[in-house]
């Protein structure tokens, strides 16, 4: 099987969990608030990890501007976020929409970060616009496993992980938060759905981009590089600072851990780490 169609069957992989997710909030099986912490803190971790050590230094190494590039990923997700959450704070009174915090916790405007109304693991003013910035964030989390694969089939399969370990808790929150919003499940499965499609038109669009001009690779996976780092630090670390379970901070030492063995099981398969 070609690198391109390993990377268009786990971005479709991926958006299946997304889904999943979706649907287990309308069937009311989420798992619980606790092990969404925790699966949040294993994600934190083998994120972070995975753009430290290793996309962060490959991005400056294999593009001129690859510093440019995942400061644009991450300005963006920055921008989206709290553009779109800070309008929706403004008609939270005519939308009769509210969301309260838990005791002790500020009112922020990121979309991935604290637990709140209904446990989701997004705390926005409003579910569409969670979707918009969650869409920009699936869109790009496609683009990552595609030019992951156009650099290396161990990049491609280190993307993949990274963005594997978040998507199921993503669905649960998507679909929450459409029901929070007084949507009907039927939005609410909806809305996960778009979601994982929005990863497969991302892996599409990067696979295009990459026959087309193979030289665009390495910018795409900067990019994406970008905005796992503010999602990582940004937005699931403070989710795991916020629960009152300690189980969730040793979630994050795990996802670290995590990355490692990654690294030994893809060696083992063949598969090394680009030079």
């Amino acid at each position: 099987m070609s690198t391109t169609a390993v990377a268009l069957l786990l971005a479709c992989l991926a958006a299946a969990a997304e889904m999943a997710g979706g649907a287990l909030t309308v069937l009311h099986r989420r798992p619980s608030r606790a092990l969404l912490l925790q699966l949040t803190g294993v994600a934190a971790g083998f994120i972070l990890a995975t753009v430290l050590l290793d996309r962060v230094p490959m991005a400056v190494h294999d593009n001129a501007n690859g510093g440019l590039w995942m400061l644009a990923g991450f300005m963006a997700i920055y921008l989206i976020e709290n553009l779109f959450s800070t309008h929706a704070h403004a008609h939270d009174h005519t939308a009769h929409v509210h969301v309260h915090d838990p005791p002790g916790m500020g009112h922020g405007h990121s979309l991935v970060s604290q637990f709140q109304a209904q446990d989701c693991l997004i705390s926005p003013a409003s579910a569409y616009a969670a979707f918009v910035g969650l869409a920009l964030h699936t869109f790009l989390d496609g683009v990552a496993i595609s030019a992951g694969f156009a650099a290396s089939p161990y990049t491609g399969f280190l993307m993949f992980l990274a963005v594997i370990f978040h998507k199921l808790p993503e669905g649960f929150s998507m679909a929450s938060l459409m029901l929070a919003g007084g949507r009907g499940r039927r939005m609410a499965l909806g809305s996960a759905v778009l979601l994982g499609m929005t990863t497969i038109l991302g892996a599409l669009v990067a696979l295009y981009a990459s026959a087309v001009r193979p030289a665009a690779a390495p910018g795409l996976l900067a990019l994406a590089t970008g905005s796992f780092l503010y999602i990582g630090a940004s937005d699931l670390i403070p989710a795991t600072n916020a629960g009152d379970d300690r189980r969730a901070i040793w979630g994050v030492v795990l996802g670290v851990a995590l990355y490692g063995l990654s690294g030994l099981v893809l060696h083992a398969f063949g598969l090394d780490h680009p030079h």
